[in-house]
């Protein structure tokens, strides 16, 4: 083996170990305590009340592919949903929890607002 090889295994082989140490002694991201009902249902509220705005600025980015403007929202509610978490101080996964829950038991929303909980056929994009 040529000596630039053993150089550059060398160097692999240190960057590898560095990597596994630092990881290996990293501190562990404590979860975030489970939301009460109340925040819970707080949650479905604001997710709830942010849908309309999220699905008109979808269908406005994709016009004409409704399984992309609902990617799209998806996106956007995951976005708001972390926000909303760390806003709370509640874990990603009760938010999300909390929005499926409501939208399966019906919980209060705010008045006028419909939640789609229907998903569109999957087609291509169409070439602009």
């Amino acid at each position: 083996m040529a000596s630039q090889e053993k150089i550059a295994w060398a160097a692999f082989a240190a960057i590898a170990l560095v990597a596994v140490v630092r990881a290996s002694t990293a501190a562990v991201i404590p979860d975030s305590p489970p939301g009460t009902d109340e925040a819970r249902h707080a949650v479905f509220v604001d997710l709830a009340s942010a849908e309309p705005k999220m699905r008109r600025e979808s269908a406005k980015d994709f016009p004409a592919d409704p399984w992309s403007q609902d990617d799209n929202f998806h996106n956007l509610e995951y976005k708001k949903a972390k926000a909303l978490g760390g806003e709370r101080g509640i874990s990603l996964s009760d938010v999300l929890r909390s929005a499926d829950d409501g939208m399966r038991e019906v919980w209060s929303r705010p008045p006028g607002v419909w939640l789609n909980p229907s998903v569109p056929p999957c087609h291509p994009r169409p070439i602009h």
